[in-house]
């Protein structure tokens, strides 16, 4: 099992990914490509506003 530990403050609270899967707060979260082909998340960010997220980001953050 891999999983991602965030540094305090997290930007994104309760994210985690495991297996390859996104979840925040337990729930999976849903990707989308946009017009460009790059696939995006919605992730809830500390102040409680939903951001767009870039799914390479995230799993270039993880590693």
């Amino acid at each position: 099992m891999q999983s991602i530990q965030q540094t305090t403050p997290a930007r994104y609270p309760g994210l985690s990914i495991e297996h390859g899967e996104i979840r925040q707060f337990g729930k999976p979260r849903h990707c989308a490509a946009n017009r460009r082909g790059q696939y995006q998340t919605t992730l809830r960010d500390q102040a409680g506003r939903y951001r767009t997220v870039s799914i390479i980001s995230l799993y270039a953050w993880e590693a």
